[in-house]
């Protein structure tokens, strides 16, 4: 895990190349780099207070399945034949 200094010196960093941008893209680039930047400390400090949640596995019953067309083919009246090459 990447510690929250190392995270804050690339806040500052982009901070840094944010104030010395020539243009408004640039600016707005470093500024979104700094939000994200900032979502990756709250999100983990967010997920250290919450209770680790082991997943249960659910018993799953194997049914047979059931074919509507039980094994027969479907006859319609403007199907062409049994096969699907018949045209």
């Amino acid at each position: 895990m990447i510690s929250t200094e190392r995270i804050i010196e690339e806040m500052q960093r982009q901070l840094n190349y944010a104030k010395t941008a020539d243009d408004d893209q640039a600016v707005r680039e470093a500024l979104t780099a700094i939000r994200a930047l900032c979502q990756v400390v709250l999100v983990s400090n967010e997920k250290k207070d919450e209770p680790i949640i082991t997943p249960r596995t659910m018993a799953i019953s194997h049914k047979p399945r059931i074919s509507s067309l039980e094994g027969r083919p479907l006859d319609e009246e403007d199907a062409n034949g049994g096969s699907i090459f018949d045209f």
